[in-house]
């Protein structure tokens, strides 16, 4: 279980989510929505141990996310976020493998057909799907999704929701941000609105 207790989140200066407590349970998968703006992926940032709380502590398995080490946190959770800027010509299974076997995520999310092209020529949907796979294959026990159905056909939103309905029934834990005009979400077991 992730506790998130009375956190406080800045950023420059500005306070985007203040006071906030909340649940997140194992084997399931928790939709974070709310507006543009409202701290949606801040939220997921903070989670996953990118930023830390200005007050308040979010706990996961015993530990502080913000004040773990890289090393200890990658055992601990995956994160793929919403915009992919891929600078270097790796291939689509090559980034994947950098973070563990490919071959199954890859035939999950319809990436076997573009396997070798270079994630540098990836349209946007497709370098969304690429990250959801990358994170799917480091096999942690928390998943941490911002917007993967974004620029999804729907076809490949379908996938998704699949993949991450089967990954929860298996014990992992699915935190996932989702735009506000998302209005089906029969699949998430768990709605954080902000």
């Amino acid at each position: 279980m992730i506790s998130i207790n009375k956190i406080t989140l800045e950023i420059d200066g500005r306070e985007i989510i203040a006071g906030f407590s909340q649940e997140i349970p194992s084997g399931a998968i928790t939709a974070i929505v709310g507006p543009n703006g409202s701290g949606k992926s801040t939220l997921l940032a903070a989670i996953s141990g990118l930023i830390a709380p200005t007050s308040g502590a979010i706990i996961i398995d015993g530990v502080q996310p913000a004040l773990t080490s890289p090393s200890k946190l990658a055992k601990i959770r995956a994160t793929a976020t919403q915009s992919q800027f891929y600078s270097l010509g790796f291939t689509v299974r090559q980034v994947i493998e950098m973070a563990g076997p490919a071959d199954g995520v890859m035939k999950e999310l319809e990436l076997t057909n573009i396997a070798d092209r270079l994630v540098t020529t990836l349209s946007g949907g497709e370098s969304q799907r690429v990250a959801t796979a990358q994170a799917v294959a480091q096999n942690t026990p928390i998943l941490l999704l911002d917007e993967p159905l974004a620029a999804q056909d729907i076809e490949s939103r379908e996938r998704i929701i699949q993949l991450l309905t089967k990954l929860a029934d298996s014990g992992k834990t699915v935190v996932v941000v989702v735009h506000e005009n998302e209005k089906d979400l029969t699949w998430a077991s768990k709605i954080i609105t902000l």
